[in-house]
């Protein structure tokens, strides 16, 4: 990331990051704003380990008493969500900014003290939404504020995300220790609860607050989230009124399919952002006015925000967050739009218990609206994490690998899933060859699905009747325990695969298994780059089944960059000339059989698959295949590759 200032002058922001997980994801963003990351606080130790990698010499500690002594200006606060309140109050007290991860607090009574503090200390506090602030949106919301769509009339807009594994896992996939137990807020938090990330994008966009909300309550759940005292493996829908009249159905929760669609109904226009199919706009204020495409480009400072994670939107908080700091101009979430992000997913759950009866959004500018709810300690009730999964019985060696099993059955049981139910309607499927990728990702995986469920087989014996045999067992239904541990099952679908690729392709061969090296030093000059040493370790990567490309981003991680190896083998029938076809995320360069035979500098995010061809000779049978690739400041997904004969 380019680290030229935006900021005019050389006054600087000396800030400690307080939750070394997500809070690091900001790093390279602060090069560009005059802040200095000159503290750290985090109760894991690979974090402050991973934090002073990037930060040598900086102060890093677990005890956030400590840290908050330290002399700096502002803490980006990334801890646990049900925490924020007290956390930004006390980081307040201690003389600090806050830049607070969403939410901003857990009850309308912390969210009193909060407001009230921040007009005490007249410090900075600013919530990190980061949704309103990708290129659509920021678009959207300027042609809005010139008129474009007229008044507000209805909306729906959706943050549905199936995150299951981080029920048992922290935010950088490690798996929860000690292992009976579970995330400290993911594995019970209701889904009302994380309403920002779809709200805020219409308030932004619109320029309304929230007044009234109701909700109705999903009974269904997904397989693999814990019952009772913890309910979030549902779909929650609420209704809000915003105070303009207008309706918006706000919808988060996890299902079988994640989604962000947007719709937005103005007076005089309206807007659909369907993500990948792009934005398509109806203007006219007729329902039958003309229907087109746009292009919602960057304005403004939008291309060094496209260089930072979630689209962009992680630079403008932190922008808006230096730049009231340094000039007092409020950014888009001040504490008290903060608030009016924050209460109706709370109003909500709390509408859901009560039948759907409509709750008041108070509006927390007002002290006579704080003071109804001053006393207001509402909540759900938080699940024991510290008891764990298995009710206080006492523990085995089975019951210490719970987190690592279930991070591993929620990654392989829906492997298997998608290849049983896809198979049931593959001969209607309008490319009937997407199927082959599916069963092969199944085959790839097979021996470490099957360990994973013999794991979870002798912890189910051990511990019957416990939470944790609970969401093991619905997981192994899920993945199909009897069937695809049973004897005949593995030699199948052997077969099967083999007659796929002989069926579809024939002509061509796909790389269908690849292995990545880890994230290297990146190049000055991809054309310069040569094969890599023995030296250089490589592992699995897996076959984005949805998008169809090898993905290379587990081995760099969120907005990283550097240099990655991908090689695997393409198999073609018979020798002759050929092309290889593929397209890359990134600069890429690619050698067949130890032979360089093409190189792509300008390779960019993102690429249409099979983009670049180049000749080449096969041989008769396997055909090794090795690719250079830089991630491209972090932004680069993988490759896909195929061969094809003449």
């Amino acid at each position: 990331m380019k680290t030229k200032s935006v900021f005019p002058h050389n006054k600087r922001i000396r800030l400690g990051i307080w939750g070394l997980g997500r809070g690091m994801s900001f790093f390279k963003t602060c090069q560009a704003l005059n802040i200095d990351v000159v503290a750290g606080c985090d109760f894991n130790e690979h974090m402050r380990v991973n934090f002073l990698k990037h930060c040598p010499g900086a102060f890093v500690t677990a005890n956030e008493e400590e840290f908050l002594k330290q002399d700096f200006d502002a803490v980006l606060l990334a801890t646990f969500c049900p925490a924020h309140g007290p956390h930004a109050i006390k980081c307040l007290q201690a003389g600090k900014h806050v830049l607070s991860e969403v939410t901003a607090f857990f009850t309308l009574a912390e969210g009193v003290k909060l407001v009230e503090e921040v007009e005490k200390r007249g410090l900075v506090y600013n919530l990190a939404e980061n949704y309103p602030f990708s290129a659509a949106n920021m678009w959207l919301a300027n042609r809005w504020r010139e008129g474009l769509f007229g008044d507000l009339m209805y909306a729906e807009y959706e943050y549905v995300h199936e995150c299951r594994s981080l029920c048992y896992t922290y935010i950088d996939g490690v798996p929860i220790q000690p292992g009976h137990s579970v995330h400290n807020w993911r594995s019970w938090f209701n889904f009302h609860y994380y309403c920002t990330h779809s709200l805020g994008p219409v308030m932004v966009i619109t320029g309304t607050r929230p007044t009234m909300v109701e909700a109705f309550p999903g009974k269904p759940h997904l397989a693999g989230y814990l019952r009772g005292r913890a309910d979030n493996g549902t779909m929650t829908p609420s209704l809000i009124q915003m105070n303009n009249g207008g309706i918006v159905r706000n919808l988060m929760g996890a299902s079988s399919s994640d989604d962000h669609h947007q719709r937005i109904w103005g007076t005089r226009g309206a807007f659909v952002n369907a993500g990948g199919d792009g934005l398509r706009l109806r203007l006219g204020a007729s329902g039958t006015s003309p229907v087109m495409r746009v292009n919602p480009r960057w304005e403004g400072l939008g291309e060094l925000a496209a260089q930072t994670g979630h689209g962009g939107g992680d630079f403008w908080t932190l922008y808006y967050f230096a730049r009231e700091i340094f000039t007092g101009e409020k950014g888009p979430f001040d504490i008290y739009s903060s608030c009016d992000v924050t209460i109706p997913g709370i109003q909500a759950y709390r509408s859901s218990l009560q039948g759907g009866k409509p709750l008041e959004v108070p509006d927390f500018r007002k002290k006579a609206a704080r003071d109804r709810y001053r006393d207001d300690d509402w909540q759900q009730e938080r699940y024991d994490v510290k008891r764990g999964v298995f009710g206080g019985a006492a523990l085995n060696d089975n019951a210490a690998k719970f987190s690592t099993t279930m991070k591993a059955v929620v990654k392989y049981a829906p492997m298997y899933r998608a290849y049983a139910d896809w198979r049931k309607v593959q001969s209607a499927l309008v490319k009937p060859e997407e199927f082959l990728p599916v069963a092969n990702r199944l085959l790839d995986n097979y021996p470490a699905l099957v360990a994973a469920y013999r794991d979870a087989q002798a912890i189910i014996k051990d511990y019957p009747g416990t939470d944790g045999a609970q969401v093991l067992g619905e997981m192994l239904e899920v993945g199909g325990e009897k069937e695809v541990l049973a004897k005949g099952f593995l030699p199948a679908l052997k077969r099967e695969v083999a007659g796929l690729r002989r069926k579809f392709f024939g002509h061509e061969a796909p790389l269908l298994v690849a292995e990545a090296s880890p994230l290297l030093p990146k190049a000055a000059d991809i054309r310069q780059v040569k094969p890599p040493t023995a030296k250089v370790k490589f592992s699995r990567i897996e076959h984005n089944t949805q998008y169809n490309f090898h993905d290379i981003r587990p081995r760099y991680g969120a907005s990283k960059d550097g240099l990655i190896y991908v090689r695997g083998f393409i198999n073609v029938r018979r020798a002759g000339p050929g092309v290889l076809s593929y397209g890359s995320d990134g600069p890429i360069k690619a050698w067949v059989n130890g032979k360089v035979v093409d190189c792509q500098p300008g390779s960019t995010n993102p690429c249409a698959p099979d983009k670049f061809r180049a000749l080449v000779k096969w041989k008769k049978g396997k055909n090794a295949l090795l690719f250079a690739l830089h991630t491209n400041q972090g932004r680069a997904w993988g490759i896909t590759a195929r061969g094809l004969l003449e």
